[in-house]
């Protein structure tokens, strides 16, 4: 890891020489002092902060409710995310149930399906794996999950507690960027260096990701931008980001050949390969020379957010 006086003289180089200010090479050391869980490569490593917050939760009080589930469907990837849930829910000693619905359900039935299952009082949290058969409204479904079991946070009467700031939990993307963001430093003060002098740019403004990132984002950095994955030069839009939230779901959509010394990069983007291989929207060949720090796919933000998952559960369960 560089000293302060290296970087410094890096940043000034790469700036040809101009005069940099001092809240400048401060911002910067702060970005790259985020998360040394790996010097060399500087990956940030989200089973071990996952590892974490599971260690955390442990010794936490227990409701003695269950953790439901429902999958429309036997698709691969959606029963490998639902068996990392189960996982986790069985070593914080929580009842996982998981309900395999047929592929052939309606929205009407699928919808009095979600809210007979979540409906019993020993069910603490209930979620519908994403996605669904596209002929399913999504929408309506998730709706007929109870607000107060939504750990998820997708129903409209979970977001709006969230968008409204009247909510027990965030959506566990959220939480995965704010523990991450918040890991080694008080990034969320306001002071030289810190979260509020940094400019964020989120790629995808999708439900799930974009929207609630970028919401929680907007009143907490300097300039924020939100870019659907689609713009023309996007590239050119990323070079001056301090942190690059990206979960458009583009392999390879941008490198570190796009972005500034020390930026930050937390990927939610998750694309299988022709060879079977799951890769973000972040290519990170070339980070460690721009000292760069990112999650990895798979192994980075992942984790996380499962983990975070049985954090509002035992929010909601207190």
């Amino acid at each position: 890891m560089e000293t302060v006086s290296q970087l410094g003289f890096a940043i000034f180089v790469g700036e040809h020489r101009q005069q940099i200010k001092r809240r400048d090479v401060l911002r910067a050391v702060a970005v790259a002092r985020i998360l040394r869980h790996n010097t060399q490569d500087m990956i940030i490593d989200g089973k071990t902060i996952a590892n974490d917050i599971i260690e955390r939760l442990r010794v936490q009080p227990k409701s003695g409710r269950f953790f439901g589930a429902a999958l429309v469907g036997d698709d691969p990837a959606s029963l490998n995310f639902l068996k990392q849930k189960e996982h986790v829910a069985r070593e914080l000693g929580i009842e996982f149930r998981l309900h395999q619905l047929s592929i052939g359900i309606t929205t009407d039935e699928l919808r009095a399906e979600i809210g007979r299952l979540a409906e019993p009082k020993t069910c603490g949290a209930f979620i519908v794996q994403l996605p669904l058969p596209e002929k399913i409204n999504r929408y309506y479904v998730l709706n007929a999950i109870p607000k107060e079991k939504d750990v998820d946070c997708l129903s409209e009467a979970a977001l709006g507690a969230f968008y409204t700031e009247r909510g027990k939990i965030a959506p566990p993307s959220v939480a995965t960027v704010e523990e991450i963001l918040g890991r080694e430093h008080s990034a969320l003060e306001n002071k030289p260096g810190a979260l509020r002098e940094w400019k964020a740019v989120v790629i995808g403004a999708g439900f799930l990701i974009g929207k609630p990132v970028g919401f929680w984002l907007q009143n907490r950095v300097a300039e924020l931008v939100v870019l659907d994955a689609s713009v023309k030069n996007i590239h050119e839009k990323l070079g001056d980001a301090d942190i690059v939230i990206a979960g458009a779901g583009h392999a390879n959509l941008f490198s570190a050949q796009h972005l500034k010394e020390g930026a930050v990069v937390i990927d939610f983007g998750f694309n299988r390969t022709a060879d079977r291989k799951n890769i973000g929207d972040f290519d990170p060949a070339g980070a460690d020379e721009k000292n760069i720090h990112y999650t990895k796919t798979p192994g980075g933000t992942g984790p996380i957010l499962v983990a975070k998952l049985f954090e509002n559960f035992l929010k909601l369960n207190s």
